[in-house]
């Protein structure tokens, strides 16, 4: 049995506009001391499926459809007061920009232990111990709690978020682009740092990114969405060794490739569509240079190419333009 196990998730947002579908039935799932990494462009939907498992959604949000299993209990079935329960505790999120997410008015530490003397019932004593632990586990001077977000570097307020998403000991960490806006040096530390706690800590871990070297370096398994549809799932060596589905390939193409010759990078043509009204058949079909009459007409779904790699598209049944 999978730790977490989302089967069929659809998370919709209502806006003046109309309805759009952000999620629009996805399925992955978590094991035990596993990393999964969730991969595609900007507003794919990779973000909205992980605040969906955290049930964290904007009032214009809301779930419609799918289960999200964790150990046994459907996330999608508790009550506000239930799922308070599991966040932090359980499940805990390090969101994406540090700056924005840590309360620039009150200094780190206390921070840090509200979430402990909240689930974990222990006096301010006790939860302070805890703080310092947390910061020099995440490689900060445990004296640096009684500073505000402001006197830290980007790369530290991101070490501190990490320290706030261990503080209750949770079973599986989200890591929402924890490295996005850092340096490259930093982005390095920060990864290696992630990597050790997951190994030393026994995390299960999903890495929400953009970036394809990131999961290269940090996941066991990897899901490629576009468009709030998952189109490929696999092992990060197989997705990267013999990706499937043309989105995948033509995101892995336009990743530069530092020993490779001394080129420019491919590029996805055109936009993503419009998730208030998605068009009809693969949602893909209008960047996609081998699409053809069924791509258009039918929606593809995720079929086995391989041990344990899936794929969402209608050239695997035959058929279709040439190479």
């Amino acid at each position: 049995m999978p730790l977490l196990d989302v089967r069929g998730l659809k998370a919709y947002f209502e806006t003046r506009d109309g309805v759009v579908r952000a999620v629009d039935g996805v399925d992955f799932s978590l094991g035990e001391g596993e990393s999964l990494g969730l991969a595609g462009e900007s507003g794919c939907g990779k973000t909205t499926a992980a605040l969906s498992i955290m049930r964290l959604l904007p009032q214009n949000g809301r779930i419609v459809e799918g289960q999200i299993n964790y150990a046994g209990y459907d996330l999608t079935q508790m009550t506000q007061n239930q799922i308070r329960g599991i966040r932090w505790r359980h499940i805990s999120i390090i969101f994406q920009g540090a700056m924005n997410a840590l309360n620039p008015v009150k200094r780190v530490g206390a921070q840090i232990a509200e979430p402990i003397i909240l689930h974990e019932k222990v006096d301010e004593e006790a939860a302070n111990k805890r703080v310092g632990e947390l910061l020099e586990l995440v490689g900060i001077h445990k004296d640096r709690a009684a500073d505000y977000p402001h006197e830290f570097s980007g790369g530290m307020r991101q070490r501190v978020m990490i320290a706030m998403a261990l503080a209750c000991n949770p079973r599986i960490v989200i890591a929402d682009e924890p490295v996005t806006a850092l340096d490259v040096m930093i982005q390095a530390q920060i990864l290696e740092l992630l990597e050790r706690l997951k190994r030393e800590l026994g995390l299960s871990m999903i890495l929400i990114s953009h970036d394809l070297s990131v999961m290269a370096e940090t996941c066991d398994s990897m899901a490629i969405m576009y468009a709030g549809k998952i189109v490929e799932t696999g092992s990060v060596r197989e997705v990267f060794k013999d990706a499937n589905h043309p989105y995948t390939k033509d995101l892995i193409a336009a990743f530069p490739d530092i020993e490779g010759p001394d080129v420019l990078p491919g590029y996805i043509p055109g936009l993503l569509p419009s998730l208030i009204d998605p068009p009809k058949g693969c949602r893909f079909h209008p960047r996609c240079k081998r699409s053809w009459e069924r791509c258009v007409e039918e929606e593809p779904h995720l079929e086995s190419v391989g041990d344990g790699h899936r794929s969402a598209c209608h050239l695997n049944t035959g058929g279709g333009p040439g190479p």
